[in-house]
Order: structure tokens, then sequence, then C-alpha cells
């Protein structure tokens, strides 16, 4: 059990601003960073817009900083997440020092970039905005097009990167492939994920039409690995892997995790080798994160290591023991997050779980955690999605959860409104006990109504587990 909270049946509040676990973000921290993040703002285009020349044009005047350290790429639609965080701390217990991005953050903007494990100190942020505010305004071209948040935040936090003087960074993917920002890095690898139905209003409308704009991020020969979980996806990852002169490695054809096992601790799993790699094994692998999907995540970064040791250099130094005592550090927040409470002993589980897929991987988790006795039930959901999801297929995997369903929203435009939520809901025939603007107010009740083993499950966005996460850490 990793949290402790101070008992929600009497909506009972912590001070808002807590950092996410793991990171050692203090409160006055984030306060610094909600102003470094407004600070972005006004120097950003709004919303998100298609083409990697403003980027590339900023990245150039602030001298090519990208170019200055090696990365892994990770792409995907579901676990990129959760496997750059792990191999991340696989490369740090090998030895190397390394910087991490990732996005979005859930409570600070500081969560975003870890070098050497560590938040990177406001002091940086600081200086590498004065850089990309410098560049913009020296440039009539980005002046008159300035670039989006998203592309700002990324050239701000390569310069950091760069001038940390990084073995490696591990670069998540902000959404696409073809057209994201981080697709500028300097790639000494690209590893693409299990691929799902997410952002189709940019990405496009079927499997094939996202993985293509995922797929596009594999260049320049650098070596490219794919989950290979979807056949029909597999041919086309090769062909585009081809066309870039990349060395390629599917690999769930490689191994795989079995004998899993799951726990409020963590999951531990055996390591099995497939096909080319011969019969053998790795037991008890064991990772904090907690999930079926978790377990395979995890295996396929382990192959990544493996794959990465095999191009020598700094990641020669990688070996079973590094890759176990990484393991054990892998931080994720938001997925599948246990909270305790001091007061009652509930037990609060915090998902974000926001598309089909994930919500699968949501549903398998918890039927094996009661089959196995390691939870009663779910006695409550509460749960809120934006409203540019696919929500009646969200709807349908959140009915075989159980418990009743408390429909709130979170605190940003996108969410669906409660109370437009849980008619959908109701239509569906699933139970709902009430519509509640505010997520604290939703979490409160459920844990006052839910049978006290049972646990409570938010989850439905990443937006809703962050100010979530804020109010009970």
């Amino acid at each position: 059990m990793r949290k402790i909270f101070p008992g929600c049946a009497d909506g009972e509040r912590n001070p808002p601003n807590s950092s996410r676990s793991g990171d050692a973000v203090s409160r006055e921290d984030v306060g610094v960073f909600d102003r470094l993040s407004d600070e972005i703002n006004d120097i950003s285009s709004p919303g998100i817009r298609e083409g990697l020349e403003r980027t590339a044009r900023l990245l150039e005047l602030m001298g090519s900083p990208q170019k200055r350290f090696k990365a892994v790429h990770i792409l995907g639609t579901n676990g990129k997440g959760s496997t750059a965080a792990s191999l991340e701390t696989i490369l740090i217990a090998s030895g190397m020092k390394t910087a991490l991005y990732t996005s979005p953050h859930l409570i600070s903007l500081q969560e975003r970039l870890r070098v050497g494990g560590l938040p990177s100190p406001p002091e940086a942020w600081g200086e590498a905005l004065g850089r990309v505010r410098a560049a913009i305004e020296s440039d009539a071209a980005l002046t008159e097009d300035r670039p989006t948040f998203f592309e700002n935040l990324t050239a701000l936090c390569f310069h950091i990167i760069a001038e940390s003087g990084v073995d490696v960074a591990v670069i998540e993917a902000g959404m696409g492939g073809r057209y994201d920002a981080t697709s500028l890095c300097d790639a000494a690898a690209v590893v693409v994920t299990p691929i799902g139905m997410d952002h189709t209003q940019y990405l496009g409308s079927t499997l094939k039409a996202i993985a293509s704009e995922k797929f596009a991020a594999v260049r320049n020969g650098a070596p490219a690995f794919y989950a290979a979980d979807d056949e029909a996806l597999t041919e086309q990852f090769a062909r585009q892997c081809e066309s870039a002169g990349s060395p390629f490695r599917l690999l769930d054809k490689l191994a795989r995790a079995d004998d899993i096992r799951l726990s409020l601790d963590g999951t531990t799993f055996t390591y099995r080798t497939l096909g080319e790699y011969g019969p053998s094994s790795m037991s008890g692998i064991h990772t904090p994160l907690i999930g079926v999907h978790q377990a395979e995540n995890t295996a396929r970064t382990i192959t990544i290591a493996l794959e990465l040791r095999n191009l020598g250099g700094v990641f020669a130094s990688i070996g079973e023991d590094e890759m176990r005592s990484g393991l054990l550090r892998t931080d994720w927040p938001g997925r599948f997050e246990v909270f305790r409470s001091s007061g009652s002993g509930r037990t609060v589980i915090l998902d974000g779980a926001h598309n089909e897929h994930a919500f699968k991987a949501l549903e398998t988790t918890v039927e094996l955690l009661v089959r196995d006795g390691v939870v009663p039930g779910v006695g409550a959901v509460v749960f809120a999605v934006m409203k540019d999801k696919d929500v009646r297929s969200v709807l349908s995997r959140l009915r075989s959860l159980g418990g009743p369903v408390y429909c709130t929203q979170a605190p940003v435009e996108r969410s669906m409104p409660a109370w437009e939520l849980a008619e959908l809901a109701e239509s569906m025939g699933i139970e709902v006990r009430g519509t509640f603007p505010d997520a604290i107010e939703a979490l409160s009740k459920a844990c006052a109504d839910a049978p006290p083993q049972e646990i409570v499950l938010c989850c439905g966005s990443l937006f809703l587990v962050g100010y979530v996460k804020n109010a009970i850490s």
C-alpha cells in the first residue's frame, strides 16, 4: 500500500499542490511552475497545429540542442509512459545519467522532465524559458507564427537535457509521431507501444491511419521496436522500417510475461523468451506498476533494454541485475495508483484510463484482483471523461467493473458535464448514484456509501486523476 490520505468520507482535503510520488516536487515549486506554465502560454499559439517547421526553426535558433544528446524515442497509444518510466530506471541502475521527458503531467509541469531520476529544478526551467522567448522574439517568422505550447515546452526541455550532459534521454511522444515535436530528437532507437483508437480528430479515423502517423517517426536508419500485439499492423510497421532503412524487432515475438501475479503492491512475473531468443527465462521480476498490461509492458521494456545492450556504447552495462533493481524503483503515478485512508482504512484507486483499450486493461486488472481475493470488489466508481473521447465505448467497459457510478467532471473545459455523462450512462443501463460538478464531493460520497472493505475506483481521465490526487496526497 503506497499512499496514505486522511479519510475522504467527510470530504477532507489536504492543502493543494501536492507533488506526485517519487519526484520530491515541493509545494513551493508547484506555484513556481504554475507561473512558468502561464509564461509559456503567453508566447505560444493556441491549440494543436500540424507541421514541424516552427519547432525546427525554434530549435535551430537555440543552437540545435536536440543534436547534443542521444534519445530513445517512445511512441504509441497505450503503455508508452510506463514503458518510458521503466526504461529510465533500468538505465539509471546501469550507471547512466538519464533524462526522462513525458506528458501530460498530473499536478505540476515539473513532472514532465526528470534528469538523473530527479525533477529538473526551477532555475533550469527559467533559464531555458528565457532562451525560448529570446529565440521567438528575435525571429519575424516565429513572432508571426508562434509555436504551440507543446512545441515551446519540447524545445525548452531539449535545451535543459542538452545542458545537463546526459548519456541518454528517454523521450515520450506527445500524441502522434509524424508531426510530433519530439520527433526532431536524435533517436538512437524508436519504440512503438500498442496502438489504439485515440485522438482520432487529429490522427485519423481508422487504426491503420493512426498507426501510419505513429510509425512515421521511424527514421534515419535508427533501430526500431514495435510491440507487435496487433498482427494487422505488423506488416505496415515493417514497410515503414524498410523505407527508413531501419532494422526492426517485434517485441512480442521475442519474449512474453508468464506466471503473472498481482497485488496492491505491484506485479510479479516470469520473463520468458521466444523464437530466435531461444528458451530461457527470468523469474520473479517485480514492478510496482499494477496490472497484467503492466507485466506485458515491462516484459517489452526488458526486451528493449537487451536489444539496446547489443548496440554497445553506453548501453553495454545493462545486465539482469541492473534490470531487476531498476524495475523495482519504477514510478508512474495515476495508473492504478493505490491510496489508503489513515482513518477508515478505505482503499481508493486512481487510474487514468481514458480510452477503450486502457479500460479493457483496467477491467482485466480488477477482475484478477477480485478473483485472487486481493480485494473483495468495487464498491463505487467515480467517473469523468473528456467529451471528445468515444464515451459510449468507455462506458460499455465501465459497466463490467461493478459498483454504482458517481458521475463528475474534471476542472477543464474539455470535460463532459456531469449531468450529460449521467444521462448517457443511464441510457446504457448503468446504475448512476448522482451527479457531482466537483470530483472531491463525488469521491467523498462514494467513500461514504461503498461497503467498507470494497475499493473505490476513480477513473476516466488523467485530468480527473490529477485533480483528485492533488487533493488527497
